[in-house]
């Protein structure tokens, strides 16, 4: 028996940003983008009549565009480490997911990065759905050559991040380091997780960031998957209160 598809297509819009996220927990093919006044739909009338029926890879698509048989990956948010995070993320994840972001970056890049995760944890919330059936925990480890990360989730409905990653930096590209750790905390806040992430040891920031995006995909696969068939707790609410 197929399991249901885990999708969400939404919007956020406010004074600072106006973001769209599609988004697909276990891969495949995505939802189309909600109708928005904010961005134009593409000029090649057979692109715009297919954006209507799922997501298109824009023409000037940047490095974090990636379509597979499994898996459509695309993200532009106007700040390009947090793009690069981001497909690493979706990409170890298991996710198949869209983003595009316009923000006050003429400010800086807090508005758009904090509002891109509260949209992106937004969207899990959605396409998650009732918090039956699941593993519900989930540990993730991953090196990046000098560096090594861990993460640890618990999909509880109890917003909660502790993250510690040790940036020496300031920025990384244009991307400010506090906001990877805010950024971080806003996906939990959202997407009503616990949320624990540290960097063990690493030299260079880069690698330090991207170990830590990789841990968290890593456990968010785990936590995601669901239980089926005769496995003990298919269908339930994995808790000893009865709800999540």
């Amino acid at each position: 028996m197929a399991l249901a598809a885990r999708t969400a297509s939404l919007s956020r819009d406010t004074n600072e940003t106006k973001i769209q996220v599609s988004l697909s927990l276990d891969g495949g093919v995505l939802p189309p983008y909600e109708p928005s006044t904010h961005f134009s739909p593409p000029s090649d009338p057979q692109e715009a009549s297919a954006a209507k029926n799922g997501i298109v890879p824009p023409k000037d698509a940047g490095h974090a565009t990636q379509f597979t048989a499994t898996q459509q990956i695309t993200v532009s948010t106007g700040i390009g480490f947090l793009d690069h995070m981001l497909h690493a993320m979706a990409k170890h994840a298991g996710w198949s997911l869209a983003v595009r972001a316009k923000g006050d970056l003429y400010i800086d890049d807090h508005h758009t990065t904090e509002d891109t995760f509260l949209a992106i944890g937004s969207a899990f919330t959605q396409a998650l759905g009732a918090r039956q059936s699941l593993t519900r925990f989930g540990r993730g480890d991953a090196p990046l050559d000098e560096a090594l990360s861990w993460a640890v989730i618990d999909l509880s409905s109890r917003p909660w991040a502790v993250i510690d990653l040790g940036f020496k930096r300031e920025k990384i590209g244009d991307l400010s380091t506090e906001m990877i750790t805010h950024g971080l905390q806003s996906f939990a806040q959202a997407a009503g997780v616990t949320l624990h992430v540290g960097c063990t040891y690493g030299d260079n920031d880069h690698h330090r960031a991207e170990s830590a995006f990789k841990a968290l995909a890593v456990a968010m696969r785990t936590a995601c998957a669901r239980r089926t068939g005769g496995e003990v707790g298919a269908g339930d609410v994995v808790s000893t209160k009865g709800v999540l």
